[in-house]
């Protein structure tokens, strides 16, 4: 994958423009860890402030963004989805695992507590947003109490959707 490299805001924005101006309604922000968007850019910039920006953009009616990582994920942005009318109420935050030891052994860089945090403040913010994620079961090593600690997750979330996967092998994955 290499390095994240945010895209100037200003080019960002000068894409979309061009976009409505072709006459599409929705565009759709797409980056690995989105909510580090800017922190690479010097001087340094937020993700909320860019969802602001362009989701200002005369003409554009929605506007969603993938995949948002509990590390970087800021109540910054839910207030941004909250208050920009073209922003759809709509959050994909993988959680991976329920369980804080599957979860340090992969070096996600949250807890299940945090993931409890954040959707907590999407739904006091927004409680008819749209929450989806991104599962692994079998990761080498997990038992099945790990395992039930992802299933207790995610009948705690209520998930409007998930998206699961066996663990598979990867250069540079554990």
């Amino acid at each position: 994958r290499g390095s994240e490299q945010s895209r100037p805001r200003d080019a960002v924005r000068a894409e979309i423009e061009a976009l409505v101006a072709e006459g599409y309604r929705e565009v759709t922000l797409l980056g690995q860890n989105i909510d580090s968007w800017g922190s690479d850019l010097s001087p340094k910039q937020s993700f909320a402030d860019l969802l602001r920006d362009v989701g200002g953009v005369d003409g554009l009616a929605r506007m969603r963004f993938v995949t948002s990582h509990p590390r970087y994920m800021s109540p910054r942005v839910i207030d941004a989805v909250a208050e920009v009318p073209a922003l759809c109420p709509m959050f994909h935050i993988p959680f991976q695992s329920g369980d804080d030891g599957i979860l340090r052994d992969m070096g996600r860089g949250h807890t299940a507590a945090r993931y409890h945090e954040i959707v907590h403040n999407i739904r006091t913010r927004l409680p008819d947003a749209a929450i989806t994620a991104d599962a692994i079961v079998g990761f080498p090593g997990e038992t099945e109490e790990q395992f039930e600690n992802t299933l207790q997750l995610m009948r705690d979330v209520r998930f409007d959707q998930i998206n699961t996967a066996a663990y598979s092998p990867r250069p540079h994955t554990p």
